[in-house]
C-alpha cells in the first residue's frame, strides 16, 4: 500500500527537515509539518452532491476508506510555502530543492463547490483561510499520482493527501496527517 507514497517520493518529493539550498522568498508564509503515521489503502468516493459521515475532503473529491487503511509508521518532515497572491502558487521545499505546486483557489485550480446534503445551498471553504496546495506528477507507463497539502492554520495542523488510480480505475489514496508550525522566513 505504500507504493502510492513511494512513487511521489521518487518524483523528487522526499521529505526533508533542512531546505537552506532554496531560500524562503520573504513574500512567502511557510510550514513544516511533521508526521509519524501514513494511511494508505483503495477508498470510495462520494458519488453524489453532499458531504456524508466520514468522508475526507480533497480536491480530486470525497473519500473514505475501503476497509481499514494501512497503517506504517513513519518519521517524516515536511515544509511548504503559500505565496501571498494565490495565482502564484507555493512551493514544497523538499531535498533543498522547490517543487512548484498550484493553490486551490487560484486561476489554475478554482475552488470546488461542496453541496451539502441537508441544505440546498453551496458551500466553498475559504482558500485564505484554508490554504491548500496541488500538483499533478506524471511518469511515462505510470498513472499520475496527485498531491494535495491541506493546512488548518489556527488548528496547526496539514493533511498531505496523494492519490492515484490503479488499472482497474479504483482510486488509491495515503494519507499523513499532524502537527504543523509556522517556519520563519
Amino acid at each position: 500500500m505504500n507504493r502510492l507514497l513511494a512513487l511521489t517520493l521518487a518524483l523528487g518529493l522526499a521529505p526533508t527537515a533542512t531546505f537552506a539550498a532554496e531560500p524562503i522568498r520573504k513574500s512567502e508564509q511557510c510550514w513544516q509539518g511533521s508526521f509519524t503515521e501514513q494511511l494508505s489503502g483503495p477508498v470510495r468516493e462520494l458519488s453524489s452532491s453532499g458531504r456524508g459521515s466520514g468522508y475526507t475532503s480533497s480536491y480530486d473529491g470525497d473519500f473514505k476508506w475501503k476497509g481499514e487503511p494501512a497503517r506504517q509508521a513513519v518519521t517524516s518532515t515536511y515544509v511548504f510555502c503559500f505565496t501571498d497572491r494565490l495565482d502564484d502558487g507555493g512551493a514544497l521545499i523538499a531535498n533543498g530543492k522547490r517543487i512548484e505546486l498550484d493553490r486551490i483557489g487560484s486561476i489554475r485550480r478554482p475552488p470546488v463547490a461542496q453541496e451539502s446534503a441537508f441544505r440546498s445551498s453551496v458551500s466553498i471553504r475559504d482558500v485564505r483561510e484554508f490554504p491548500r496546495l496541488y500538483g499533478i506528477f506524471s511518469t511515462p507507463g505510470k498513472p499520475s499520482t496527485s498531491l494535495e497539502i491541506q493546512l488548518e492554520p489556527l488548528r496547526e495542523k496539514v493533511l498531505v493527501v496523494s492519490s492515484a488510480r490503479d488499472q482497474a480505475g479504483h482510486r488509491i489514496v495515503s494519507v499523513l496527517e499532524g502537527p504543523a508550525t509556522r517556519v520563519a522566513p
